[in-house]
This record gives structure tokens, sequence and C-alpha cells, in this order.
């Protein structure tokens, strides 16, 4: 293998899922001239569910990628790479270097036994890298994302005004979340068992979707495709490596206290001790009506989120559904918590691909990786070119992949 770092980001538009899988697997490898991979980064949108389904994404991928190959990824609402941004289609990002080490790892049912979940993938890759020769370390923690609870005789709501049957709603999804598989991505247990189990790890890591529905997403891992589980890819190499967590998000600066939680702290039952939901509207000057169409509601809400500051970050937790006075967050809350209501734009987003990128101004990357929050696509709409032009700018023909999902990322110890 040569010596010279090389890296390839590759792209197919195709419907068909097999061809696909060939063409971003071709588009990728050929950047690399003729090295083999050291591993193989694959995301794409939902539809190839509908257009062959994701086994023939892989197997179409399989068709050109040297056997044995690390590969992990998963379904997404969009990208951006060199070439655009997209929000139907697969792309891919691989690199070739001598001097790295690379092992994978997983773990199933990471909605309903999180820490075992996490211990595995852990422990997979820990056992083959502990030896390596190299320190520098790097983590890609890939998660199922959140899916809507099915309710019984009600389908996936996102909103139940009834008090009565909500309460009936709230001790459904308690059962739901530890049998089903549906449910809250526990994304933040994860990571805090992760940095326990792997401490010298700079993490950077997704929590993967659909397109915006919630009802359904998907962890690729070798030749499988998983549901409910969490992949992981590991390095250790000679080279430097950065993580840089930007939002964007601004405190509107109205503080309140979370006086009362409910499912292990997903469930804000009380603010400033009184019911949470019509506190909630209150303080955002919204009433109740303004949410009245369900389909909206995410999307309004990610506007406005409430911000949690934990450990000196600034932690956004948007209401995903309502039950009755109580709200369930992305973000786990505690009694006692000071919250802020947030708020974003479009020009904010854009300042903080700016600042994201302002500690590499005189260092020029290999390859980049990004953990872009679907909240940036779907504020900025058309104008998301405005975000992906700053990145050609900056790096050029660097190869660089910005994959849009729900995320949470830690910062580098580096």
């Amino acid at each position: 293998m040569n010596d010279e770092l090389k890296a390839g980001v590759g792209l197919s538009r195709k419907w068909d899922a097999r061809e696909a899988g060939r063409e971003v697997a071709e588009t990728t490898l050929e950047k690399l001239d003729g090295e083999n991979p050291k591993f193989f980064l694959l995301f794409s949108t939902i539809h190839y569910e509908k257009y062959g389904g994701f086994q023939e994404l892989l197997n179409g991928v399989w068709d050109v990628l040297p056997e044995g190959t690390p590969l992990v990824g998963g379904t997404v609402l969009g990208f951006a790479n060199n070439f655009g941004c997209y929000t139907r289609g697969a792309s891919a990002l691989a690199v070739s270097y001598k001097n790295m080490d690379v092992a994978m790892g997983y773990g199933k049912k990471s909605k309903n036994a999180p820490i075992e979940a996490s211990n595995e993938c852990a422990e997979m890759i820990d056992s083959h890298l502990k030896t390596s020769q190299y320190r520098n370390a790097f983590l890609l923690n890939l998660i199922s994302g959140p899916e809507l609870f099915n309710f019984p005789g009600m389908g996936q709501k996102k909103i139940i005004e009834s008090k009565t049957t909500a309460n009936m709603g709230i001790s459904f999804m308690k059962l739901a979340q530890r049998t089903t598989g549906k449910g809250l991505p526990r994304d933040d247990e994860i990571l805090k068992n992760l940095t326990k189990k792997l401490p010298e790890y700079s993490i950077l890591s997704g929590v993967l979707l659909d397109d915006f529905k919630f009802l359904r997403n998907y962890q690729f891992y070798d030749h499988q495709i998983l549901i409910n589980s969490l992949v992981g890819l590991g390095l250790k190499t000679d080279l430097s490596l950065g993580v840089n967590t930007t939002h964007g998000m601004l405190e509107r600066g109205d503080n309140f206290k979370i006086t009362k939680v409910d499912f292990n702290g997903w469930l804000i039952k009380e603010i400033n001790n009184k019911p949470a939901w019509p506190e909630f509207l209150r303080l955002l000057g919204w009433n109740k009506e303004i949410l009245s169409d369900e389909n909206k509601f995410i999307e309004r809400m990610m506007y406005s989120p409430l911000g949690f500051k934990r450990e000196g970050q600034l932690y956004p937790a948007m209401p995903g559904i309502v039950l009755g006075d109580s709200m369930m967050t992305v973000v786990r809350s505690q009694e006692g918590d000071i919250a802020s209501i947030m708020y974003i734009n479009g020009e904010l987003l854009l300042q903080a691909v700016k600042k994201n990128l302002e500690p590499y101004q005189n260092w020029k990357p290999s390859f980049a990786l990004f953990s872009s929050c679907i909240t940036r696509l779907i504020t900025l709409g058309k104008n998301i070119y405005y975000e992906q032009n700053a990145l050609v700018q900056h790096f050029q023909d660097t190869p660089f992949l910005a994959v849009s999902y729900t995320h949470l990322t830690l910062p580098t110890k580096a």
C-alpha cells in the first residue's frame, strides 16, 4: 500500500438500488487510484426501500467493493458533498492509508437496551484496536433514530390532547419502549456509555432517520441491514484528528425551571410548577391552535426548542410528542434543570458553519466528515446550497461529506 493518504467521495442519483450501489462504490473508489480502502462509509436516503430495497443497495456496493473492507452507514434525510446537495440518492466516503488500523462494532436493540448495545459495540472495537501502535483514536457512532409509537386505536400520533387518553398513552410508551424497538433513540445514554468505555476516542455521532416522518430507519453493517441497532467504525492512526461542535442556536433569555418529569426524564410534566405544555406555549407566546396541523408539529418545534446546559455545552431538546399537558423531548431532563427557549434562523445556521471551520483555517485536511442536523436542511431549504458553497470554498478539492440526520457530537480531546 502506498504511504500517501488517498480519499474519495462518491455519489449516485440512480433510482434502482442495485445500480446505485454499484455506481456509488465505483465513483468513490476511483479517487483511490487502485488502492484498497481501509474503510467505506455509506449513506442513502430512504427511497431505496421502494426501489429494490437496501439489501440490493448493499449488494451493488459489494459487487465493486473489495471483500473484507469495513463498511458502516445508514439512512439519512439528505447529504452534501463536493458535487452538491441532495435529498435523494446515495453517497459514500472511503480512505486508503497505510498507518491506520480500523475496526467495526455493532449493538442490537439499542432502543430497548442502550447500555448493553453500546457495551457490545465498544467491546468489538476495543478488542481489535487495543493493541494498535497508533495513539490517535476516532469513533464514528451511528444510532437507530426515533420512531413514532403506534398508539393502540390511534396510530402514530404526535399530539394527544385528551388527558385521560394521554395517561394511557404514557403507560403504553413505557411498555413499548422496552419491548417493541420503537420510540426514542436514547442516544445520550449510548454516548455517555461509549465515552466511558472508550475514553481515548474522539467521537462523532449521528442518529439515523428516514424522510422526516420518523417511521423507520436502517443501519448498514458489512453485508447486513439492521434495525434498532447502533453501528460503529473505530480507527487508530498517526494522523492528526479534529472534531468540533457548533449548532448556531441562541438562547432567547427567558429561563424557566423543570419541576416535574416522568419516563426517566424524557417526559416533562411540569415547568415552573405548572402543567408543562400549556406553560411552554405561554412562554413561546403561542396558542395551541398554531399547532393544529399535526403534520407540521415537529417542523415548527425545530425553530423554538428547549435548551439545556450540560457540562458547559448547550443542547437543544425539541419537543416531539405532546400527551395532554406533558411533552416528550429528545434530550432527557431532570427535576431542577434550568432551561431556556432557543431560536434559530438561516443566517445563524450559516454562521455556525463558518464558526465550525475556524479552528482549521490553517490546516489542510485530507478529508472531512460532518454530522449536520436536519434543522439545517429544513430551515435553509433551497438555500442549503449556501452551506455547501461555504464547504467547497474551504475544502476546494479535498473530499468532504456532510450527512443530514439528528445528531449529538462530542468535542475532541485533541
